[in-house]
């Protein structure tokens, strides 16, 4: 499948990528990277800004499970495929242990270890970056605020609309959620539930290459929630369409009307910063209408419109798609891919208490963390 064709041709790549030219300055992050947001985007952007190349290593299901005592939302070829796709990573390492071994540094030829400024601990409580520390490697970054996997999967376990952007942030985000964030445990950190967009991280985030007269440029919208291997794997087909790739993210409003329930799980912003983040797109539109117009198609000087087999939304009665059809430039795009946010609710939902209990912990550690006088640079 593509999906399989996607991976092989990003393993093939990643794995010339090993020795290192003298000068370079080689940087390591390491973790779980389930359900991959902007969050661990931004944290990756971040530590490639410490140097030339970024490695990143990633764990495997049961490396996962017997530290965090649950497995991940995402199997770990999906989560391998996932971080492949972000712009700033220069090769994944496959199977990395969760406590950070020297020896793996030595093999790849590591000159520092990024990390956010929260506490990562072993089976034992103890640090898991003590030995990478005592070598003088560890830098830290800050944590970005207002979004993690935790809070996707509270989002995903509840009904509101909150977290869209068209209505008020008044609505507590985890109510509802049962045990797991009840008022006794006192209520989440502020600054885990929240996120505020900025012009300043649309920019870092955003590449700053304009189309040439000569590019061939291709256009591509959807709302791309919870964005996965499947989306960048559909992208990465669509830009092989042209050579230059705009992508459209529809509004919170255009999703719900479309999907119902509480979709889209991110708001408009959170799924722009996913889609930039991903390096296979150019350019992003923020905010696109449900129909693709001749006014758009004429004025962003598209030469293809893609989107996947089959997708004519035809629960709204109407294809979004019949200028292009019309004008002879709709092409489908098979990503090979099954993958679907529908697909990753249904795995949350199915093991709901599992998850529930996690993020019972998860959010008591984050409290504990808060007090800790770990300061990450905000590059």
């Amino acid at each position: 499948g593509g999906s399989k064709r996607f991976g092989l041709v990003c393993s093939r790549w990643y794995a010339m990528v090993w020795e290192k030219k003298p000068g370079v300055v080689r940087i390591w992050v390491d973790g779980c990277f389930d359900m991959m947001h902007y969050g661990h985007a931004n944290l990756l952007r971040q530590s490639r800004l410490l140097g030339d190349e970024l490695f990143v290593g990633i764990h495997t299901d049961e490396e996962v499970f017997r530290f965090k005592g649950g497995y991940p939302v995402m199997t770990a070829a999906e989560r391998y495929a996932a971080c492949r796709a972000c712009k700033w990573v220069t090769k994944v390492v496959e199977d990395a242990p969760y406590v950070t071994e020297m020896a793996d540094l030595k093999k790849y030829q590591i000159d520092y270890v990024s990390h956010g400024d929260d506490l990562s601990v072993d089976l034992n409580g103890n640090d898991s970056y003590a030995a990478v520390k005592a070598a003088g490697m560890m830098k830290y970054v800050r944590r970005t605020e207002g979004i993690s996997t935790t809070d996707l999967v509270g989002r995903m376990l509840l009904l509101s609309k909150a977290h869209h952007e068209s209505e008020a942030c008044s609505e507590d985000p985890y109510k509802g959620l049962g045990g797991s964030f009840s008022a006794a445990q006192g209520p989440p950190p502020e600054n885990l539930s929240r996120f505020l967009t900025t012009s300043r991280r649309i920019v870092q985030f955003s590449n700053n290459r304009a189309p040439k007269p000569t590019d061939v440029i291709v256009y591509a919208d959807g709302s791309y929630d919870l964005f996965h291997e499947g989306h960048a794997a559909f992208l990465r087909e669509a830009r092989q369409l042209g050579t230059y790739l705009i992508v459209g993210v529809h509004t919170d409003k255009v999703v719900n009307q479309a999907k119902g329930a509480n979709f889209p799980i991110m708001s408009l912003c959170e799924r722009v910063l996913s889609v930039l983040s991903c390096r296979f797109t150019d350019e992003c539109i923020v905010g696109v209408p449900f129909d693709v117009s001749e006014e758009m198609v004429r004025t962003m000087k598209v030469a293809v419109v893609a989107a996947g087999v089959g997708v004519t939304r035809t629960e709204t009665g109407r294809d979004p798609y019949e200028v292009p059809r019309k004008m002879g430039i709709f092409r489908e795009v098979n990503s090979g891919n099954s993958l679907t946010a529908s697909r990753m609710i249904s795995r949350v939902i199915q093991h709901r208490l599992d998850y529930e209990e996690r993020n019972r912990k998860k959010l008591a550690k984050d409290v504990m963390l808060q007090s800790t006088g770990i300061q990450g640079q905000d590059l």
